[in-house]
């Protein structure tokens, strides 16, 4: 197919080249070399054409503008080509005898002819890198329930990557580099939907959840079934959440900053080639019982209520704790469990137990009537109970880590030293993926979150 669509815009550029002649076609010619030269620097200048139109999707507008300004130049000489044309014409027409007039309209439509095949090769090489630039992203994210323009486009890309064009497209294609490394990875990530959870601890994508537009992606269900039933591309192009995505300028600029062949490595491998030094980056959370058997081990001449004291401190304050530690040299603490206020416990009813006990006899009773009823004499509010005395609460012990947010440094290879406001501890970050941090005189395990 790629062959004939070829074989069709030769053969239009040169019957244009005839009809219109060599002065037009060499206007042509020279207008597409100055397009393609300014298509870029005046790209700025067609922008506000299509976002006052409320167009805000941030791909159309990377790629409509610059289209736009070398349709703009290239009209503007084909103006200038009638006009020179028409100058010249009517010089031969009127002033020069009639043996030149007819060799040199002979002239102009031969060359003409040439000419036409010469633009048409050029269009056809132009047309080839705009089917090879959008069928690199499409032929790697689109599934067989793609039809219409889509599946054109891929069937088009295959047929000139397998004809041999796709390397002569790719060479002389103005977009940056980084446009297929991102094709290349979002390929990836349609083929294994389970990558999500890689993206979710990249190191540079941490604390990528607070942005609005990726917290709802991750809060959607219907969205993120699509994602993972490999939905068609035009399914997920049209979706809010992805039409939000392409319009949001910021998160685009961060998304592009990042090290795109790091990324890459990372969702292969699992590991980061930039950040395999920093043992501590990552998402943590409490392992209870490493950190209670850590103290046993390790603590000389432990007794029991020490270890009571230990596993109260774990169960009822840090259970639940989590950490995440960013390459920024910042890291955050949060607990999910909340620490409620205890509750002196309601002693239930005796059945055998005296129900005047503890009641005064009202005011103005006698003794004869305290005693018909067994109460004993005295006097007393009506119906007040006496003070009960309460059993001291338990001591818990104290340890504030919960709603952190600090610093962190790196001392050696594995060793880390934390700052916050509530004071600093020291970290030692083992290949058991475990990390041994040492705050408020207490050793706390926190094992990796993968």
């Amino acid at each position: 197919m790629i062959w004939l669509v070829a074989i069709l815009l030769l053969a239009i550029f040169a019957g244009i080249g005839y009809l219109k002649g060599a002065i037009r076609m060499s206007v042509s010619l020279a207008g597409l070399f100055v397009g393609l030269m300014l298509a870029k620097p005046m790209a700025p200048m067609m922008t506000p054409i299509y976002t006052a139109s409320g167009m805000t999707n941030l791909l159309w507008l990377s790629l409509l503008p610059p289209i736009t300004a070398f349709l703009v130049v290239g009209l503007v000489f084909v103006v200038v080509g009638f006009i020179v044309h028409y100058k010249i014409g009517q010089y031969y027409k009127f002033s020069a005898d009639e043996v030149t007039r007819l060799t040199w309209e002979r002239m102009n439509k031969r060359s003409g002819a040439a000419l036409g095949l010469l633009v048409g090769g050029i269009y056809t090489v132009l047309v080839g890198m705009l089917i090879y630039v959008g069928g690199y992203l499409t032929t790697q994210v689109a599934t067989e329930n793609d039809q219409g323009p889509v599946g054109y486009l891929n069937s088009l890309a295959s047929g000139l990557e397998s004809s041999g064009l796709g390397k002569i497209a790719r060479s002389i294609s103005p977009v940056p580099e980084k446009y297929f490394k991102v094709a290349d990875i979002l390929g990836m990530s349609h083929k294994t939907p389970l990558l999500e959870v890689r993206y979710r601890n990249y190191p540079p994508f941490l604390n990528l959840g607070e942005e609005s537009t990726i917290e709802e992606m991750g809060s959607n269900d219907e969205y993120h079934n699509l994602l993972i039933q490999q939905a068609s591309l035009d399914e997920i192009i049209k979706h809010p959440i992805s039409v939000k995505l392409m319009s949001d300028q910021a998160l685009t600029d961060r998304l592009l900053a990042t090290d795109l062949d790091d990324l890459r490595a990372y969702l292969e491998t699992g590991e980061s080639p930039r950040y395999a030094d920093e043992l501590f980056l990552g998402r943590w959370e409490l392992d209870g019982n490493a950190t209670i058997n850590y103290f046993k081990k390790n603590t000389i001449g432990v007794k029991a209520r020490q270890i009571r004291e230990m596993k109260e401190v774990v169960t009822n304050l840090l259970l639940g704790t989590s950490m995440v530690v960013y390459p920024d040299q910042t890291y955050t603490v949060s607990n999910g469990k909340e620490e409620e206020d205890e509750k002196p416990e309601e002693k239930e009813p005796d059945a055998y137990e005296d129900p005047y006990a503890g009641f005064a006899p009202q005011q103005g009773m006698d003794a004869e009537m305290a005693a018909r009823y067994g109460l004993p004499p005295g006097q007393g509010a009506q119906g007040q109970r006496r003070p009960q005395a309460q059993a001291p609460k338990p001591r818990r012990p104290q340890l504030k880590f919960s709603g952190q947010q600090g610093r962190w440094d790196r001392k050696t290879r594995g060793r880390y030293q934390t700052q916050s406001s509530s004071g600093g501890g020291s970290v030692v970050v083992r290949k058991n993926h475990r990390a041994y941090i040492d705050i408020g005189g207490m050793t706390l395990v926190f094992k990796r979150v993968w």
